[in-house]
């Protein structure tokens, strides 16, 4: 039981740091550009 909460938690934080990590990621500027006109067009 304890091994499983230990890896339950683990995944947990796992997703947590990728998540961070993709939230706070630099886009090039040609991305930013592109999000920018497609979030416009609609």
């Amino acid at each position: 039981m304890r091994r499983t909460m230990l890896t339950l938690l683990g995944a947990v934080f796992a997703f947590g740091i990728l998540t961070a990590s993709y939230a706070t990621a630099e886009l090039p500027a040609s991305a930013a550009v592109d999000v920018q006109q497609d979030v416009l067009a609609r």
